[in-house]
This record gives structure tokens, sequence and C-alpha cells, in this order.
């Protein structure tokens, strides 16, 4: 009887520890599925003088879902720089610039961080199929300089499992100053990507500059020089934590393009 109870056990055991295993697959494969963003801009510029009072610079692109899994999505805002000062939390009236956005059929209030957890507001997406419903809406309100915003789209949840982007709008007082965008110097890659102790940084005819390496709570943590005219540069990030990086070059103080760095 001894006997027959050991050999039960041992298969209970070894039956939990397959659901154990199909259960994380399953649980990591989630995780792992991403939606991907496309057609983001990384910067977007204004003119003071071409905008109404209170308009909005509006950034526009598109969410896909390329995998063979449904996705029920929200959006997660969350600053990584900002001009001085600026409305948030938001309240009418005050001074300093703000933004909202959009996203599914409904914009949200200015300064939200989140699109709400109520299914109502998510928005879903089947394999293959992709949403231009989003809408990231930058109001400079009068004042010059540069903002980084980071939108993350993601399952409830998971904020650090969903596609980010950021982008920076800088605003300058005349439109006779030069659009960044229409300049050439931007960064290109980041590779290998995920990364563990170098990561090769290419560019499209680099500006002396500066990268700023951020963690997700936006503190600078790593600063590297970029020399005008390399096409490419060797960066180590041996000394970095693993984790999500968002990398920023940076000219003349103001924020070019900014891409994301897995260490691991």
């Amino acid at each position: 009887m001894t006997g027959i109870l050991l050999i039960f056990t041992i298969m209970q055991k070894r039956a939990i520890i397959w659901m154990l295993s199909v259960f994380g697959w399953a649980t990591t494969q989630g995780v792992n599925a991403q939606a991907t963003v496309l057609n983001a801009p990384d910067t977007i510029m204004v003119a003071l003088d071409t905008l109404t009072a209170g308009g909005a610079v509006e950034a526009h692109w598109d969410v896909a879902n390329e995998t063979d899994a449904p996705m029920m999505l929200m959006v997660t805002r969350t600053f990584l720089d900002t001009v001085s000062p600026f409305n948030y939390p938001y309240s009418s009236g005050e001074p300093g610039a703000y933004e909202r956005f959009c996203w599914g059929p409904t914009c949200f209030n200015y300064g939200t961080d989140s699109s709400p957890t109520n299914e109502a507001f998510f928005v879903t997406l089947q394999p293959g199929q992709s949403t231009s419903t989003f809408r990231s809406d930058y109001y400079p309100n009068g004042l010059e300089g540069s903002s980084t915003l980071q939108y993350c789209f993601h399952p409830e949840g998971e904020p650090l499992g969903g596609a980010c982007h950021s982008i920076t709008f800088t605003a300058v007082a005349a439109a006779s100053v030069a659009p960044i965008e229409k300049q050439p110097t931007r960064l290109v890659s980041l590779s290998p990507n995920p990364a563990s102790e170098e990561v090769l940084v290419r560019f499209e005819q680099a500006a002396g500059g500066v990268l700023e390496f951020r963690n997700l709570v936006g503190q600078v943590i790593r600063t590297e020089a970029v020399f005008g005219g390399v096409s490419a540069q060797r960066v180590s990030v041996a000394d970095l934590a693993d984790g999500i990086w968002l990398v920023t070059y940076k000219v003349d103080g103001v924020a070019v393009s900014t891409k994301r760095l897995v260490i691991r």
C-alpha cells in the first residue's frame, strides 16, 4: 500500500511540474507578445508664431498587432523631460506647457497618465490588424523649449511589457528657425539590442552632441559625448543595470531622437 501511495505522489508531483511549466510558457509568451509602433516621428518642431492661442501640436502614428493572438491594449504616458514650467498635474488657467492623448474613440483629460483600465476604453486588435486612433497633443502655451514624452501600448497591468515610443516636441519663437525634423542628423539604431557589454550606436550624419541613458523614471544615469561626422560609435553599457533604458541623442541641448535599449 505504501508503494502505491509513493507512486501516486510522484505522479502528482510530475503532473504539477508539467502544469507549471506549461503555464509559465504561456505566461512568458503573453508578456513577450508586443504590439508594433508604426510610422512614429521622433521629433516635431513648431514655431510659436504659427500657432493660434491655445493651439496644439499633433503627433499621429499607428499601432499594429503583428502576432498570432488578439490584443487588448491601453496606453500609459511618461514624462522623460519637460520644459519649465509644465502644467502637471493639470490645472486650468495655470502657466506652462501641457498635453493630452487620444486612444480609440476617446481623447482623455489634460495630464492623464494612462487610459482607464475599464475594458470599454481598451483598443482590441486582432492578428494582422492595426489602429490609427492614437494621437498626442502637445500645447506649448507660448513657451519655448523641448518636452520628451513616452507612450507605451500594453495590456492591463503590463506597462513594461508593451511597445513604447518617445517623441520630442520642440517649440521655437519664429518660423524662420530651421525645423529639427528637416535636419539630417539622427540616431538610427542600437545593436545588439538586447545588449550586455557594449552597444553600437549608428547615426545619420551625426552632429556633435551627447547620448543620455535614462532609466524608466526619467533619471539620466550616463552621458556619452558624440563627435560630429561619425557614422557609428561603440559605447560600453556593462555598468548599467539590467532592464529597459531610453537612449536620447541631443544636439545643442535639444533631443533629436530617442531609442529603447534592453540590457540583460
